[in-house]
């Protein structure tokens, strides 16, 4: 994930920065140079890659990133959306000449498991030249917004695939934000599993800004699945949860995509070039193994992390999984993932790199930096910033590690590594950090005996000079060691995140957030005040909790009493479901909207109880109507149709002919004598004002006279209001855009209009908006 900076307070409009006084332009995309002479010096130095080959890798970074996006590979329709890309667009796709050249065609990435990952280059300019283009181009925002396919850079999408996820595996997303990865997680967990079951296992989606976790509960919704729980903490205090036996409740599988420079999206992030710099790595890697370190003791013994980065950096990569493996000392070791995803063009992982300063030098060792040229957070973190002794790193076995390359295969630059835990860890982190406390108190105490000594000499220099004041550079010197003896064992804690502008939205982190942000006088992590001012280490095995939330949190509902019993009964809700976790936000004494959630996000909820920060979990299933007469004072959600759909009442859920559905498509909201005579016999024995579910079953309507436009194998299910005359189809504008061009071939724009019949007494049709509000606003 990338890294950007906050705006300042006082800078305002899009003028861009003030320089010495005066408004410094704002330069368009266009204009923004590629290019960064100290970025060409450093690795060109690194040497991660040959003489030969960084001219071909420079000049592939300063490109623009080809389109790549994911159909969803856990939901029933992705075989179809996929055939419909094949069929329907990629064949006259590459019929198509744009002032005489010819556009390259979307095509699978050869690695992606299933031809489910696409890769395309389509100039902006070229949609509006090309009607083909542009339908296509509608067709991949409509399938995005309601979820069938998620944008996301080629070389993000790897992660999760080397997670190697199962649907009995309980998954931690550390740092989850904005959710594309998260998503595959998802999507992983619901593989080979039923439609009408759940999976065993669950993902715990965190990200330490709650503006950004909200940003990630859209993107995780999108996907229906209740297996999944959104937190807000700090990843690296992400909290240790016991079960009823005070057992800590470890993770499977753990994704550490952590905070870093981004200096791999220079193709998307252009801004990359110009604000380059070799500190903000080091100003990141303490972060980066901090999170690490958390994730080890969170993970279970024989479980997997993947630790990631976009950046090319050594320091952020190469520098934070070999430090935090020697730490452990054998507990964890590195996974050769080279037979996975054979197609999928890598280099091995960095061995020997150097530390350079800020003017310009490039050192081998902490001892032959010099004062001046390195901040003072920057001095005590040297050692870990430059690699191990060559035979430690051997021993590491560093080459198991994956640096991708944008030139390779045409991507952005990524890091991924791969780390199993073999053993229990048995290293006793308050005896380590007690001793490093130790080491750089004596450090602190060795300056300050010298600081002493040159002191007394400066005054008998200037008691013998008169009036000739004492060096300032001396007296700035001592006031920042002053202070460094409290900074050299503070607990350099989370920094906050900023939400990203790019739609592939890679995160943002500021300067001055990586920072420690606990308070001087605030207690230690094992609950013990902090003595002189001091704060204690930060201890990775039991660090310093975030506070709890300040919102309604959720509830457990019991489906044998109140409310939530009356709804059940009304739709029929069979046993199978009943006994399932059921819960909702309160608000004044009521509930608005129910949530559903898999039995395993029922359990950690009630092992973690306040300690779990929950920004958002589960699915909507039921929705109180605005009807005040209605039959049922909730209605279905069309999200949770399909957890929903298995465990109804059979006289709510009315199998359709494909006229009736192509009638319920074209006038959203018909009467229902326009239906078939048995669709209005099974309408008519549920009572008006209720909701009822339409099914069409492809494989038993096979051999129907009229079909879909596209062919199709997954059950289509539509949401609707039963009324006194009509019905209403309660699924959102995304997903009426979607049908339509599915269903009868309508290919509409999200801006423009499309012809519908709404409810029309008469044969004339009624034109109406995409946008309009006859539809409901939850996703499916």
């Amino acid at each position: 994930m990338g890294r950007g900076k906050k705006k300042s307070f006082g800078s305002k409009g899009r003028g861009g920065s003030h320089v010495n006084g005066e408004r410094k332009r704002y330069k368009k995309f266009e204009e923004l140079a590629r290019d960064n002479k100290s970025f060409r010096k450093y690795y060109t130095t690194q040497q991660i890659v040959s003489e030969d080959e960084f001219p071909e890798l420079m000049e592939t970074m300063r490109t623009v990133l080809p389109t790549n996006f994911r159909i969803t590979g856990s939901r029933q329709q992705a075989t179809d959306i996929r055939e419909q890309i094949m069929t329907e667009f990629v064949p006259y796709i590459r019929k198509v000449r744009i002032d005489g050249a010819e556009i390259e065609a979307p095509h699978p990435l050869p690695w992606y498991p299933n031809e489910f990952g696409w890769q395309f280059s389509i100039p902006r300019i070229a949609l509006k030249k090309s009607t083909e283009l542009a339908n296509f181009h509608s067709f991949l925002v409509t399938e995005t917004e309601i979820g069938n396919i998620s944008r996301q850079e080629a070389v993000s999408m790897v992660p999760p695939l080397l997670l190697d996820v199962r649907s009995d595996h309980i998954v931690l997303d550390m740092c989850a934000a904005p959710g594309s990865k998260t998503a595959q997680l998802v999507e992983a967990l619901h593989v080979d599993v039923a439609a009408d079951q759940t999976p065993s296992g669950l993902v715990v989606a965190n990200d330490a800004d709650y503006k950004r976790a909200c940003m990630l509960v859209h993107q995780i919704n999108r996907l229906g699945s209740p297996n999944v729980v959104v937190t807000n903490h700090s990843g690296e205090r992400f909290p240790t949860i016991r079960n009823d036996a005070h057992e800590a409740v470890q993770f499977d599988r753990i994704l550490c995509d952590v905070p870093c420079s981004g200096d791999g999206t220079t193709r998307k992030n252009v801004r990359v070039w110009e604000k380059w710099s070799a500190d903000d790595a080091h100003a990141l890697n303490p972060l980066q193994i901090k999170i690490l370190q958390r994730a080890a003791y969170l993970l279970k013994t024989g479980g997997r992390i993947v630790y990631s980065t976009c950046s090319l950096n050594p320091v952020e990569n190469e520098a934070v999984v070999a430090h935090v493996l020697n730490h452990f000392e054998g507990a964890l070791r590195l996974v050769d993932v080279s037979g996975e995803l054979p197609a999928l063009k890598r280099r091995p992982g960095m061995k020997t790199w150097k530390f350079m300063a800020r003017d310009g030098s490039f050192h081998d060792s902490p001892e032959t930096v010099e004062a001046g040229t390195a901040t003072r957070g920057t001095r005590r973190h040297l050692e870990e910033f430059l690699p191990l002794s060559p035979e430690r790193m051997d021993e590491l076995h560093m080459e198991r590690c994956m640096r991708i390359y944008p030139h390779l295969q045409n991507t952005g630059g990524f890091f991924v590594a791969v780390i199993e835990k073999v053993a229990p860890i048995s290293v006793d982190e308050k005896k380590k950090a007690a001793e490093a406390a130790e080491r750089i108190s004596k450090r602190i105490d060795a300056r300050a005996a010298a600081r002493s000594e040159n002191d007394k000499i400066a005054e008998d220099v200037q008691s013998v000079e008169g009036d000739q004041p004492v060096c300032k550079r001396q007296k700035v010197e001592s006031g920042g060691d002053e202070e460094m003896a409290v900074e050299d064992i503070a607990d350099e804690n989370s920094a906050d995140k900023d939400i990203a502008d790019d739609d592939s939205a890679d995160k943002d982190i500021a300067d001055d957030d990586i920072a420690d942000d606990d308070s001087a006088d605030e207690d230690t992590a094992d609950g013990t005040p902090n003595v002189h001012g001091k704060r204690a280490p930060y201890l990775p095995d039991n660090p310093r909790e975030d506070p709890a939330l300040r919102e309604n949190p959720f509830v457990f509902m019991d489906p044998s009493t109140s409310d939530l019993k009356a709804v059940l009964d009304y739709y029929g809700i069979k046993e199978s479901m009943l006994g399932r976790g059921f819960l909702s936000r309160m608000e004044n004494g009521m509930f608005r909207t129910v949530y559903y959630v898999a039995d395993s996000v029922r359990q950690i909820m009630d092992y973690a109880g306040s300690r779990l920060r929950v920004v958002n979990t589960g699915i909507k299933v039921f929705g109180r109507s605005s009807v005040k007469e209605a039959g049922c004072a909730y209605r279905l959600v069309c999200e949770g149709v399909p957890q929903l759909l298995p465990h109804l009442g059979d006289k709510y859920v009315i199998e359709v002919p494909f006229a009736d559905l192509k009638t319920l498509i074209e006038h959203v909201n018909p009467l229902l004598s326009l239906m078939s005579e048995e669709t209005q016999r099974r309408v008519s024995k549920v009572a008006p004002s209720c909701s009822v579910i339409m099914c069409y079953d492809p494989a038993k309507h096979a051999d129907d006279e009229e079909k879909p436009f596209t062919r199709l194998t997954a059950l289509l299910s539509i949401p609707c209001w039963r009324g006194g005359a009509s019905l209403s189809a309660h699924i959102n504008k995304s997903q009426l855009r979607s049908l339509n061009h599915r269903v009868l071939g309508r290919v509409a724009d999200k801006n423009s209009t499309f012809k519908l019949d709404n409810n029309a007494r008469d044969s004339d049709s009624v034109a109406i908006s995409a946008d309009s509000p006859a539809v409901c606003a939850d996703d499916a």
